[in-house]
């Protein structure tokens, strides 16, 4: 499947790799991560949803806002294992198929996904690396009316971010993030079911319980 969108890495560090910028993070003032894990999620970016017709690609593309949350406990040394609930909505999108553009008022696309990710973290900087399994289901509702969903399909959540204390067990901090998914349309009439890839990529602001 072609889409429109491709995934850009989100650089977040040039602004907080030099030593005389970085705080004292483990040891000398005894905040460290331990045991209990839970972060938010919140941010902003550009995503689309594209169907794969016989005909041509359909594409919705817009920005949107993502939310996810995560919750469960370090296994290792700043490693932590979580289960991950979330998703992205993209309202008014932009449509494209057949050669016309067009946007739709009123209508969301939403895809929601469960699933089970790690986080680690690179101390003493608190710089961390997340990435997430997920199972997916996109819909589109037009004025608050169901028009169709997905099937369930894989999906990935990824992040890189770097986060600052607050207190001994809250951080909060910045990060890049990808979110994508590869999932099938119910079939049609005629017994074809279009491809769908789903993908966002921004930025948000996280909050973390230690």
């Amino acid at each position: 499947m072609r889409t429109r969108l491709s995934f850009i890495p989100v650089l977040l560090f040039i602004s907080i790799l030099y030593p005389s910028w970085l705080p004292a993070q483990e040891g000398s003032d005894g905040r460290t991560h331990e045991k209990f894990f839970l972060r938010f999620l919140a941010g902003m970016g550009a995503g689309n949803i594209a169907l794969d017709f016989p005909e041509s690609d359909m594409v919705f593309s817009a920005a949107g806002g993502l939310f996810h949350f995560q919750i469960g406990r370090e296994i290792s040394k700043n490693l932590a294992l979580f289960v991950d609930m979330g998703g992205f909505s993209l309202s008014d999108p932009k449509l494209e198929w057949q050669g016309t553009s067009t946007t739709l008022t009123d209508t969301s696309l939403n895809s929601n996904s469960w699933g089970i990710g790690l986080s680690y973290y690179i101390m003493p900087v608190n710089i961390y690396f997340a990435g997430s399994l997920m199972l997916a289901r996109t819909k589109i509702k037009n004025q608050d009316q169901d028009l169709g969903e997905s099937k369930l399909g894989p999906g990935i959540f990824l992040s890189i971010g770097k986060e600052w204390w607050i207190g001994k067990r809250w951080g909060l901090g910045i990060t890049g993030f990808y979110e994508g998914a590869w999932l099938k349309d119910k079939e049609d009439a005629q017994g074809y079911n279009a491809s769908i890839n789903n993908q966002i990529f921004g930025i948000a602001i996280t909050a973390t319980m230690f």
